[in-house]
């Protein structure tokens, strides 16, 4: 038997051909999403567009944060039913039923308090679907356990209404009693059964797809694979061909992934991923099984794999289509590009689970209370600006004074979507105030220094006081954490207010009178710096988050200003757009060195952003005399676009000074 590590004598880590122990990929980094947890295991999303995040916590509670919150309240707690003994008991698995958005119904995981039995239980969310109603526990299907470890945990649905249910082998060391090759017992495989939706009583509680393996034959129908010693972490990949994708744990020297296909043979417990192990020594055939997609070997402390995630999110934080995973013991994780395993880090946490958001983006959650966001620093930092569909591609888009209209043209899909928000004599002042990852129609209103915000989530809108007469509204994600934060300067004292949404209102003197606010993350460290244009001189000053103040002459009188990553080195560049040429000049980050290039017209309002979301601040131009959008994508090069109205303000353009 495995030693007994903290709660994971169940979690191996996989053992590979290659693992590149001393390699460190520097630009994947965690940023801190959710913490003070108790024993967290598992992360994941409900699937219906709300891009909630719901925590499973080992010793019976489900938590929810909401989009952008860094704090969680309770979902549903099961602490009065779930085993609070050893450390691999416990509540273990959440899935989402593909339709809960209009039905409701969620599935749990579990060990059952009075015997230590294995329950899959559908529940019910109530209240507009916020949160688990705790009467209604239907149980699905009871499985006995021979031992108090090797549960497994992870279930998972695919396609309308297959759940699939990883198992261990029922415990204790070598699989005594031979649980994972016997085709009768459910022990040491992946189970795949379609559960009852009905809430009536004395209904069968599930039956199982008609091609399962052992349908019409000898073993139990519900049986999907066999030959798993512990498959406690798996996903489905959303992308490719939807393969199933399992961590199992090994014993005393190999930890394995594999490809879990209908009818599988995973060798357990002939074979410890590619090796013999003994116990049946006359058996050891390998054409006779499914051997790992890859292993590697339990030295310098690895001890239990945590499975992760096909990697397919939009934001480019890894390869699409690599494989996310790490060890338990010794808080390593690594990506799988099909040949090669790579040391992404050596975390100081005991890895429990990793996540996937609805975007596809993937979490690292610790046992030891925590759940991060996965980030690479060289992909665009925050939401593209003026991103208004969540696409990661700013919007071309308008805002209509004379009647407070905000129109704007979806990248994603081509179509469009207009509101009724604010009067002509507010000032926009967009973001992401949510941190759902979509900007929110706002304005800041000067005659009483209130902001009113439209959430993109559901077009209900907040307002706020905040700043005084005379302020410049000028909003950043100042403190990092994904939110815009509005923000004040106010021209007669130099000082700066910033409304953290992390908490605190920071107040700061810098700058001069007759300065301008150019907000932007120079230093790219992710967080917005407080910086000012001075007109008069053609100066810009920076108090970088990082690196202190930092001042630049760069302009002369009338140009604007357009700062953004031009270079993509996700630091923004100090830029300006000269109205009389129409040209635009670009200070580089990386050695101050500048470039400049003409595109645009006498009259033509300038209004940057990321157009074609490669992580590059693109040039374009509205032209108000045609009411048509000029843009120079890095990717996708000029396009030509009309939309708007005479008056209109091109919203890309409100940040833009003087």
């Amino acid at each position: 038997m495995k030693r007994a590590v903290s709660f994971c004598a169940m979690i191996s880590v996989v053992a590979l051909l290659a693992v590149a122990v001393g390699a460190q990929i520097p630009e994947i980094q965690r940023q801190s999403y959710l913490s003070g947890l108790s024993r967290p295991v598992f992360i994941t999303h409900a699937g219906d567009g709300s891009n909630r995040m719901f925590v499973v916590q080992q010793r019976g509670l489900i938590r929810v944060a909401q989009p952008g919150q860094n704090t969680t309240t309770t979902f549903l707690d099961l602490s009065g039913v779930v085993s609070l003994s050893g450390n691999e008991r416990g509540l273990l698995g959440l899935a989402f039923h593909p339709d809960f958005e209009n039905n409701g119904f969620f599935f749990v995981n579990y060990t059952r308090n009075t015997d230590g039995a294995t329950v899959i239980a559908r529940y019910k969310a109530m209240n507009n679907n916020t949160v688990g109603d705790p009467n209604s526990a239907q149980p699905i299907i009871t499985i006995t356990q021979d031992f108090s470890n090797h549960n497994g945990g992870h279930i998972a649905f695919k396609g309308e209404n297959d759940l699939y249910i990883g198992m261990g082998d029922g415990g204790s060391g070598d699989d005594p009693l031979n649980r994972a090759q016997d085709i009768n017992s459910l022990l040491g495989k992946m189970l795949r059964i379609r559960p009852s939706l009905s809430e009536s009583v004395g209904k069968v509680t599930y039956t199982v797809p008609s091609d399962n393996p052992y349908v019409g034959v000898a073993g139990a129908d519900e049986i999907f694979a066999i030959g798993l010693r512990n498959p406690y972490r798996w996903s489905f990949d959303r992308g490719g061909s939807n393969q199933l994708w399992a961590g199992d744990v090994g014993q005393n020297a190999i930890e394995e992934v594999d490809v879990v296909i209908n009818g599988g043979n995973y060798g357990w417990r002939v074979y410890e991923a590619n090796q013999c192990t003994n116990n049946d020594p006359g058996l050891c055939n390998p054409g006779n099984y499914d051997m790992p997609v890859f292993q590697y070997s339990q030295s310098a402390g690895r001890c239990s794999i945590t499975g992760g995630y096909v990697y397919r999110g939009n934001r480019g934080t890894f390869q699409d289509g690599s494989y996310i995973y790490g060890d338990y013991c010794t808080g390593e994780y690594w990506i799988w590009d099909g040949a090669n395993s790579t040391l992404i880090e050596n975390t100081p946490r005991n890895i429990s689970g990793f996540g996937e958001d609805e975007r596809g983006e993937l979490y690292l959650v610790s046992l030891n209370g925590t759940v991060e966001k996965i980030i690479n620093s060289n992909s665009p930092s925050g939401i593209a600006p003026f991103d208004f569909d969540g696409d990661f591609r700013t919007d071309v888009s308008i805002f209509r004074p004379g009647v407070g209209e905000w129109w704007y043209l979806r990248s994603s899909d081509g179509g469009n979507a207009a509101f009724q928000f604010g009067s002509d004599t507010d000032i926009p002042v967009p973001g992401d105030y949510t941190g759902d990852e979509k900007a929110d129609i706002a304005f800041f209103r000067p005659s009483t220094n209130e902001w009113f915000v439209l959430r993109s989530e559901d077009q209900s809108f907040f307002s706020f006081p905040f700043g005084a007469s005379g302020d410049i509204p000028a909003p950043g994600d100042y403190d990092g954490d994904g939110f815009t934060d509005p923000a004040v300067f106010r021209p007669s004292t130099t000082t700066w207010f910033i409304q953290n949404s992390s908490g605190g209102t920071t107040i700061e003197t810098f700058g001069a009178t007759e300065d301008r606010p150019a907000v932007a993350d120079y230093d790219g460290d992710g967080k917005d710096d407080i910086a000012i244009f001075r007109p008069s001189v053609s100066e810009w000053w920076q108090l970088r988050s990082q690196e202190g103040v930092v001042a630049y002459q760069f302009g002369s009188t009338g140009d604007m200003t357009v700062p953004g990553d031009y270079t993509g080195d996700g630091k923004d560049d100090v830029a300006f757009f000269r109205p009389t040429s129409g040209e635009w000049f670009v200070l580089r980050s990386e050695d101050n060195s500048f470039f400049s290039f003409p595109f645009g017209a006498v009259s033509d309002i300038p209004a940057p952003g990321d157009y074609d979301g490669d992580g590059k601040a693109d040039a374009a131009v509205f032209r108000p005399s045609t009411n048509v959008w000029f843009v120079n994508g890095s990717t996708s090069g000029v396009e030509i676009q009309g939309f708007g109205s005479p008056g209109d303000i091109p919203v890309p353009s409100v940040y833009v000074e003087p």
